[in-house]
């Protein structure tokens, strides 16, 4: 490969496609590697907020996202009575601008055909990566060893990468809270929004094309969704007649962020950098903020993690908060968030948002 810029990308999910995208707008040749067969994931959706919708329109493919996505605006938040806990509409807290729902694998979908064919490799496994005294970055697959003047980390929590490169680092932490989520081929109730409970949560987001996303999180010996059968409708209605088929069921992990994003020509980006609870819904988000980020300081790497450390840092820690005011531990603890909440000033929900909101991308400048 020509030395100068050329980058390897290690993932196919949302934060390596997006890196791909926005680095081919900075001049660069990429290459894609992902294990699976197919890029594509389901069974899940995502809420992009103002600031992720910024930075997929700097890379060009903001109105085919929104092509394909639902705006939302409506959903209210309540406890297990049927209160209403946050009185603004979620479109007043993300500052009256756009916030749209969209499948995942609709998300996957767009990103993917932005991209040309010859610079996708699937079903392919990487198995080492390297800095090398070269001044280049190595990655590794079966038979295979290629050298890169960027190789960009978007594999994930378990990261392969990040173990090799940052072994001292980047620890994966359990957080004790399961998660359930499954897509309803339907429309949603007339509740949208999440209901606060106790020791749990429970969402639900309207979808395009008439569907609807469920998802669930509960703390430490909660072992089923049996746990909110008996919560108000439409929640137990939704628990009743899911299918357990369509459910994905995994514990919720953390990452403690590592000091530095780069090592020599080695970048990390989302979940590999800095995976966090979704009480905030910013997983999907702040992995197209890093990778659109990476392509405006793509030869600054230092910048990068100048750019992106302090605000990741910040959002990992105003949602592991939030876990504690969603899913108390007790009643009593549920009927003190439920007053606190209620009595909370707009102002501090704005401002709180306004953390995630404000951010705009760097513009990306082609060389």
């Amino acid at each position: 490969m020509p030395e100068g810029q050329c980058a390897g990308i290690v993932g196919g999910g949302i934060g390596g496609l997006t890196a791909a995208i926005a680095l081919r707008k900075a001049g660069w040749d990429v290459t894609v590697y992902e294990r699976a067969s197919e890029f594509t994931e389901v069974g899940a959706a995502v809420v992009l907020f103002p600031n992720a919708l910024a930075a997929l329109d700097e890379i060009g493919v903001g109105p085919q996202i929104r092509a394909k996505s639902l705006p939302y605006s409506s959903g209210a938040i309540r406890n297990l009575r049927g209160q209403n806990l946050v009185t603004r509409r979620i479109g007043d807290l993300a500052g009256g601008r756009d916030l749209v729902t969209i499948h995942r694998a609709d998300l996957i979908e767009v990103l993917v055909r932005a991209i040309p064919a010859e610079c996708l490799r699937t079903g392919t496994r990487v198995t080492g990566v390297g800095c090398g005294d070269h001044g280049r970055g190595e990655i590794v697959t079966d038979g295979d060893t290629a050298r890169y003047d960027l190789v960009v980390a978007a594999d994930g929590v378990h990261s392969v990468v990040r173990q090799q490169i940052w072994p001292d680092e980047g620890t994966v932490e359990r957080t004790g809270v399961s998660a359930w989520r499954w897509i309803i081929d339907g429309p949603p109730p007339d509740f949208v929004g999440q209901v606060w409970g106790i020791r749990g949560e429970f969402g639900i987001l309207p979808l395009a094309d008439n569907r609807t996303y469920a998802f669930a999180g509960a703390r430490r010996g909660v072992e089923s969704l049996e746990h909110f059968a008996d919560w108000p409708e439409p929640v137990s209605q939704l628990v009743a007649n899911a299918d357990p088929a369509r459910i994905i069921v995994n514990e919720l992990l953390e990452i403690r962020t590592p000091k530095l994003l780069t090592r020599g020509k080695v970048a990390l980006i989302g979940d590999a950098a800095h995976a966090m609870r979704p009480h905030l819904g910013l997983g999907a988000a702040l992995a197209i903020e890093d990778a659109v980020t990476l392509a405006a300081y793509a030869h600054d790497l230092a910048g990068y993690t100048k750019a992106r450390r302090r605000r990741v840092i910040t959002v990992q820690w105003i949602s592991r908060l939030m876990s504690t005011v969603v899913m108390p531990a007790s009643r009593p603890l549920a009927a003190v968030r439920d007053v606190a909440v209620r009595l909370t000033p707009d102002i501090f929900a704005l401002s709180m948002f306004g953390v995630i909101n404000r951010w705009r991308p760097k513009p990306i400048e082609r060389r």
